[in-house]
């Protein structure tokens, strides 16, 4: 009878579920590893990949995966050569790693798909051809035969190192134990969670409102205390749908050494902020895009390496990928050390394309001109290469960070390099605004765009360079009317002189938005637009009110870009 027609079948569905996590997560830990292990190849790094092969290897065979198991076991066959000093690490044995993870990606994904186990009989020939017939050059660094003594940590080192990894490669463990106090529960109930968390947030507001209408301390004084349960509620729900933005990063390694393969450059990935939180979703839907900035910084940022040497740089081109929280959003960059974006050559292309006048683009400044870059279609390649000028272009990147209520803006530098910036929400449901009206209605600005407010009289206001400017700080700051914004210049400005507005903070710079009144903060949960009104510029959302009216939540940003596309289309 086979281990697993004893089973019931809904256990083994778990188990087996349970096992497409953690195989994933020691897929995605493998890739920087193996990135690692070509650049340094120490005897350490072996042993850390030997582990986790042979517990993704045990795993597979306890679910009934034989050909994860089957495939597993001659890639831990292999790192147990490399970490006995059979064989010597060589580039040869790191291209048939990898390619052996990415089989075991495909396979872990037909399980998933239910679909038959791809073929696995040429990837098993290759690693037992790699066992018996090693390539002859080790990578630098490498000690081609290194005495076992060699390859084990000091005494008291190799007693830590198994208290740590007992969990891998024997029984149950401290940590094992440990692991049995968490739970993994399905994304879908997650945003189920979130959703009813702010149905609950919504009814706080109204519950609130009345309370303070009524005047009634009891009544108060209960709300209150529902108001503090519920932050609680919600910080707890927000804090468990975070993961590690590592989890993200870590899939971008092998991707990034398989571009730079094919385009003949030497690329190596730095990882820094791994363990900033990020909302999984927004993480999910962020990686075809990120994937495009790195293929675009692959394919046109960084130089040949004969380029690199010429010019004093290292023959090593360099991709950071770095992450840190700043209040409720976290700030991903993307950077590269090459040749930069050159805002000459994007004027002139978009002057050679027809997209815009000689006046119009000398008038920008080269932060505006390199924006250009997210216009659809724009691209600055000579030609279409298989690297870039195909699929997802930047006005998706664009578009895709704007759906997530995020911004991006771009750093470069000629000669030195170009940094792309994400700003991306920490929690998509639930979002603090600053009130505001206008015209008599009530609108809502996302309160991350929101430097301060003031009060300013209209004779304050100047004029310099064709265009409205208040000076703060000794900074001119450009001067806007939201009214204005929000009706495309038909709304008449307000007439009387003492006027109240908001400092807000755009991807170009900040700037002075007037409006009729400031009505204080609220935390809201955003409701989307109805499908039949489809994508509207500017407006991000709709929000329930406190006394129950429905007012709109503002893409500031995108109002911006709409007024500056009237003017002239930038992005």
């Amino acid at each position: 009878m086979s281990d697993f027609e004893g089973l019931d079948n809904e256990l083994l569905a778990q188990m087996r579920e349970d096992f497409l996590i953690e195989a994933q997560e020691i897929l995605e830990r493998l890739g920087p590893l193996l990135a690692d292990l070509e650049r340094d190849p120490r005897p350490e790094l072996i042993t850390t990949i030997f582990r986790e092969v042979h517990t993704l290897k045990g795993n597979a065979g306890f679910v009934g995966l034989e050909e994860i198991g089957l495939l597993a076991h001659k890639l831990e066959d292999l790192f147990g050569a490399l970490r006995g000093g059979q064989l010597p690490v060589t580039a040869e044995l790191i291209d048939v790693a990898y390619a052996a993870l990415a089989l075991l990606a495909m396979l872990r994904e037909d399980v998933i798909q239910g679909m038959p186990a791809s073929n696995i009989l040429p990837m098993v020939g290759r690693l037992e051809r790699a066992l018996t017939h090693p390539p002859a050059d080790p990578l630098r660094g490498a000690d081609p035969d290194p005495p076992q003594e060699a390859l084990l940590p000091a005494p008291t080192e190799q007693t830590a190192l198994a208290s740590r990894s007992a969990d891998l490669l024997v029984g149950p463990s401290a940590s094992v134990m440990a692991a049995d106090t968490t739970l993994r529960v399905d994304v879908a109930t997650l945003d189920t969670l979130m959703v009813l968390v702010g149905e609950l947030i919504t009814a706080r507001n109204a519950l609130l409102a009345q309370a303070e209408r009524l005047n009634d301390d009891i009544l108060w004084e209960h709300s209150t205390a529902i108001s503090r349960l519920t932050r609680q509620l919600e910080s707890s729900v927000t804090t468990v749908r975070l993961v590690p933005v590592e989890m993200l990063f870590n899939r971008f390694v092998s991707v990034v050494r398989n571009l730079a393969r094919e385009s003949g450059k030497r690329v190596r990935t730095i990882i820094e902020g791994g363990d900033t939180p990020m909302d999984r979703t927004v993480s999910e839907q962020m990686y075809d895009s990120l994937i495009h900035l790195m293929r675009n910084a692959i394919d046109h940022g960084l130089e040949p390496p004969e380029e690199r040497l010429r010019v004093g740089k290292a023959e090593e081109g360099t991709i950071l990928l770095t992450a840190e929280r700043r209040g409720e959003h976290v700030i991903l960059r993307i950077a590269d050390d090459g040749r930069g974006i050159d805002p000459y050559r994007v004027r002139r292309i978009a002057v050679a394309r027809g997209l815009y006048s000689e006046a119009e683009v000398d008038a920008l400044t080269d932060e505006q001109a390199i924006r250009l870059i997210f216009i659809p279609g724009f691209s600055t390649a000579a030609s279409v290469t298989d690297l870039s000028g195909r699929g997802v272009g930047m006005d998706v990147v664009l578009q895709n960070v704007r759906r997530l209520r995020g911004h991006i803006s771009i750093e470069s530098c000629l000669g030195r390099g170009t940094t792309f910036i994400l700003q991306l929400p920490l929690a998509l449901a639930i979002l603090q605004v600053l009130l505001v009206t206008v015209g008599g209605h009530t609108y809502a600005i996302p309160l991350h765009f929101v430097r301060e407010t003031l009060r300013l009289s209209l004779h304050e206001v100047q004029r310099m360079q064709q265009r409205e400017v208040l000076f703060i700080r000794d900074t001119a700051l450009p001067v806007h009317y939201l009214g204005e914004w929000l009706s495309a210049g038909a709304m008449p400005r307000p007439s009387r002189q003492q006027q109240r507005a908001v400092i807000i903070h755009l991807a170009s710079g900040d700037e002075v938005l007037i409006v009729d009144e400031l009505l204080g903060k609220q935390q809201v949960v955003i409701k989307p637009l109805s499908p039949y009104l489809g994508a509207i510029p500017g407006i991000e959302g709709t929000a329930i009110l406190p006394d129950g009216s429905v007012t709109l939540i503002l893409d500031i940003e995108g109002l911006a870009a709409t007024m500056r596309q009237q003017t002239l289309a930038l992005p």
